[in-house]
């Protein structure tokens, strides 16, 4: 349910900011939103699974304990560590690094 939500949650956010933007502020194409959606969405859960193994290994339960509730920095930029490398080479593949232009 959680990994169906997310990516759906993922879509939904990606095709709002396209419509929303007005096509002023971003490039990016319903095509586009629909494949950044999904696909970041599911890079975040590697990301997650990722931390979640070494953090396995090296027999820690929290990477960090400054806020309660919260297992740590890691835990807050976990879904960024493969999504946000994949967006920003995406936006260089796609727009050749203008993709943040106004058209």
């Amino acid at each position: 349910e959680g990994l169906a939500g997310g990516l759906i949650a993922a879509l939904l956010a990606s095709l709002a900011i396209v419509f929303l933007s007005g096509r002023s502020l971003l490039r990016f194409e319903i095509a586009d939103a629909v494949l950044l959606g999904l696909g970041l969405g599911s890079l975040g859960i590697w990301g997650d699974l990722a931390k979640s193994a070494a953090k396995r290994d090296a027999h820690v339960k929290d990477s960090g304990q400054w806020i309660p509730g919260i297992g740590g920095a890691l835990d807050l930029v976990d879904s960024l560590l493969f999504a946000a490398p994949a967006f920003y080479f995406y936006g260089l593949a796609r727009f050749g690094g203008s993709a943040w232009m106004p058209r």
